[in-house]
């Protein structure tokens, strides 16, 4: 009985066996990489001109590719690798300011799954800025600091048309986190391992030694070069990722699908009712959402300065953190304009005007004072005096912003549901 599944595994395992790689075999077959990646997966079947063919570069006939009696070797060491289900262009964004990990992570899912429209004269699928940005609002990062929602919790995933599901690694053994992960790459999908120390989380779209070793790309909030580079032509290894404290995230297809304009408007609504948070809500002074950052950063300055510190320890990395946020957060609203219909663009031009002047503010800070550390306690306490001003001057621009971003979201009185609880007045 003919098993696609059985039959794409014989095709993997007799163009391994012959030393080909899926590129080479698919320059041979005159077909692209992805359509290999696609039998071997079990998806589609080579065309009968093509399996002729097919059978003679691995040296065995049609039968046994279609009908294998059994596998080449009962100890093989299968590799399944899964390819982008389209061609990816060479990333063409910016490098830096990079940190954030799960924006990142969901667009290279969109890229690898081959669902970006925007694409360039090849026809391959962009790989710059713009998902970036909207999904560090999707996921609400930029408008927190050092604070963000997991992908799986908002619409992060639904505007793919995609789902998942969540395997806690403290609540499931080993061999169930092994089988769930190879599984679900079987199916075509990829994987997200997410350890809950701060580690590599892994975008897997492959596996080896029965699943004991996942294949893929790792990111890392912080590390900006491993946010901006995604490359799945050359897959790293990491073996034992089971044994770690870690969050299994398995990629799902989904049959609801969440439109970027629906999704914009929420991140909109959600994104002033954080930033307008002026109570501080969290463990940590230098956490959470909102203006209540700029009241507890000045409170952090006045304590060094009462320990006569000569290092600002509340600088460094804050202040980029902050930096980002507030750009991932005004190039949002710049695509607002052009996504969300019913919205006051003049309105929102000016809050992003706001914006735009903080992020200028910031830039001179990081060039001022990230040079070199101050060289004693009167030196340090010079910066923190000037900081301290730009803190307050920055809380008073963000104010002004919100203002005029409370204005465009109520254009509009159908734009959004919940004004009133969400505390939005004009």
């Amino acid at each position: 009985m003919f098993d696609s599944n059985k039959a794409g595994k014989q095709i993997a395992l007799l163009r391994k066996s012959r030393g080909i790689t899926q590129e080479e075999l698919a320059q041979r077959l005159s077909v692209s990489p992805q359509a290999v990646s696609k039998w071997e997966n079990g998806h589609t079947m080579p065309e009968v001109s093509i399996l002729v063919e097919l059978s003679e570069i691995l040296g065995v006939t049609i039968d046994e590719i279609l009908l294998p009696t059994g596998i080449i070797s009962a100890n093989a060491n299968f590799e399944h690798v899964l390819l982008p289900y389209d061609e990816i262009a060479d990333f063409s964004g910016k490098k830096w300011p990079r940190s954030l990990a799960w924006p990142a992570i969901l667009s290279a899912i969109k890229l690898f799954m081959g669902l970006e429209c925007h694409k360039d004269s090849g026809k391959r699928q962009m790989n710059d800025d713009t998902e970036y940005i909207l999904q560090s609002a999707f996921t609400s990062e930029c408008f927190g600091y050092s604070w963000g929602r997991e992908m799986y919790e908002k619409h992060c995933l639904a505007v793919y048309g995609l789902s998942c599901e969540v395997y806690d690694g403290e609540q499931y053994n080993a061999e169930t986190l092994i089988q769930e992960a190879t599984e679900n790459i079987l199916k075509g999908y990829p994987v997200v391992a997410q350890p809950k120390e701060y580690e590599d989380i892994i975008l897997a779209t492959g596996f080896s030694h029965d699943g004991k070793v996942l294949k893929g790309i790792s990111f890392l909030d912080g590390d900006d070069g491993k946010n901006s580079v995604m490359s799945f032509e050359q897959l790293n290894n990491y073996p034992g990722w089971y044994k770690k404290k870690i969050r299994l995230i398995l990629i799902k297809p989904s049959a609801e699908r969440v439109s970027v304009e629906d999704a914009c408007k929420e991140a909109l609504h959600e994104g002033y009712r954080l930033l307008s948070n002026e109570i501080h809500q969290f463990e940590k002074p230098l956490e959470g959402y909102g203006l209540v950052i700029y009241d507890n950063w000045r409170e952090e300055l006045r304590r060094e300065n009462e320990k006569n510190m000569e290092t600002i320890e509340c600088l460094f990395p804050h202040v980029f953190i902050h930096y980002e946020n507030k750009m991932r957060l005004k190039q949002f609203l710049e695509l607002c304009i052009h996504t969300v219909t019913g919205i006051d663009r003049e309105a929102l031009e000016e809050a992003i005007s706001k914006y735009d002047e903080l992020l200028q503010i910031f830039e001179k800070a990081m060039n001022d004072w990230l040079a070199e550390n101050p060289k004693d306690i009167a030196a340090a306490r010079n910066v923190r005096q000037g900081f301290d001003h730009i803190l307050r001057l920055s809380r008073g621009l963000e104010t002004e912003a919100l203002r005029s971003w409370a204005a465009a979201i109520n254009a509009d009185g159908s734009l959004f549901s919940g004004q009133e609880e969400a505390g939005i007045t004009s």
